[in-house]
């Protein structure tokens, strides 16, 4: 019952897909109280975890409970979507959250947050194992893809012709990429102070801490950067390469026709590539001397606004965009595990017609993330379930 309430689009489809698959008539509701109890537990398992490893000296913390530890420890978060709608609408002074106060006028996203924790293998260079930009990031239709799917824009129109060339697999593997042994995932609905504990907790409990070569990728978000500061300074901190191209990619093409701007955009792609985001920077001021600054009020999508975007994102985040050291360091440079995951999340719990408390919604993406780790941690939680049982009955209250 827990699989299927975990992983069907809703607790209606496991319950069909329970009597199509297994023959088993059971209800939506027996599903949706089984689910949420146990998630619930994991919840509080995971909670105790969290208070053994917070009690621990700090010298403790920043070691590893176990010998064996990653060659790479890659730690990856990001936000997702979901919609709470509590029944009762009295919210705990000090409890209310930026996202949680719209919706006193009616909207009910608030955001979830989710964790990656990838054991890594990779080789160390002595020079950069690619400085090239691969062809994909180059490619006009790819570009335009990639901008719409991660900024919500395009800013090609009529895409330059593309020399022909001896066809490249798409999946053409970059040398010196990392490659993940082992994923665990963290979910929430937390606040982000207990997001990053959760996530420090559970890289501890791997030996992410003891591993010799550690990053934290991230987008540019500011929340994603406190929980690197609180929590994980001492891991690389890299800015998802993908994130800041499709700045670059913007402000390049920002109030200028395809054919002349594609060049401009190549280059500077190319420089960001290589680490040499000044040079970026430099023709971001350039470019915005040219245009103006963005006046009060002015839309997002005007190209002084694009540039001025991009060159405010790039200043902020310089010094996480060392990609030519990372890849001789034989580290991550894009986030593209989290934001799969979070795809994979999302799946069960977003959607506009459903709607969550804020505990079920910690059940079920407790859940989720434990479904989705390697590390299996349900295996071990049903094999001591039965020796923590109290014999107690659950009872549901009404109202």
């Amino acid at each position: 019952m827990v699989y299927a309430g975990s992983h069907a689009t809703s607790f209606e489809q496991a319950s069909a897909d329970l009597k199509e698959e297994a023959e088993l008539e059971i209800s939506s509701q027996r599903i949706m109280r089984a689910t949420k109890r146990i998630g619930g537990e994991r919840v509080a398992q995971r909670k105790a975890e969290e208070e053994v490893w917070e009690s621990l000296p700090l010298p403790e913390q920043q070691g590893s409970p176990r010998e064996q530890v990653p060659q790479v420890a890659c730690v990856e978060p990001d936000g997702g979507r979901i919609q709470i709608r509590n029944r009762n609408e009295e919210v705990a002074a000090g409890e209310v959250e930026k996202d949680e106060k719209e919706t006193r006028k009616g909207r009910f996203w608030r955001e979830t947050k989710v964790g990656c924790l990838l054991s890594m293998t990779s080789e160390t260079f002595a020079a950069d194992p690619c400085p090239t930009i691969p062809e994909i990031f180059v490619d006009p239709r790819r570009m335009g893809q990639i901008s719409r799917e991660i900024k919500g824009f395009s800013a090609v129109g009529q895409s330059p012709p593309k020399e022909k060339s001896a066809e490249t697999p798409a999946s053409e593997k970059r040398r010196g990429r990392p490659e993940v042994l082992v994923r665990s995932v963290v979910a929430t609905r937390e606040p982000i102070e207990a997001f990053g504990k959760q996530l420090a907790a559970a890289a501890w409990r791997r030996g992410f801490m003891a591993a010799s070569r550690k990053a934290f990728v991230g987008d540019g978000s500011e929340t994603n950067w406190s929980v690197w500061r609180r929590y994980f300074s001492h891991f690389t901190p890299i800015v998802d390469f993908i994130h800041a191209l499709c700045y670059v990619f913007a402000g390049a093409m920002a109030g200028r026709t395809t054919e002349e701007a594609w060049p401009i955009y190549c280059r500077w792609a190319q420089w960001l590539w290589s680490g040499q985001v000044e040079l970026v920077i430099a023709a971001l001021r350039e470019r915005q001397r040219e245009l103006g600054v963005p006046q009060k009020n002015e839309g997002e999508d005007t190209p002084r606004s694009k540039v001025a975007d991009g060159l405010c994102y790039l200043e902020n985040q310089q010094s996480r965009m060392r990609y030519d050291e990372y890849r001789r360091e034989g580290l991550p440079i894009t986030s593209s595990h989290i934001e799969s995951t979070i795809k994979q999340i999302n799946r069960r719990v977003k959607g506009t017609e459903k709607f969550w408390s804020s505990e079920g919604a910690d059940a079920l993406l407790q859940l989720a993330a434990d479904y989705l780790s390697d590390t299996q941690p349900l295996t071990a939680f049903w094999q001591e379930r039965p020796s923590q049982a109290t014999g107690q009955r659950h009872y549901q209250t009404a109202g």
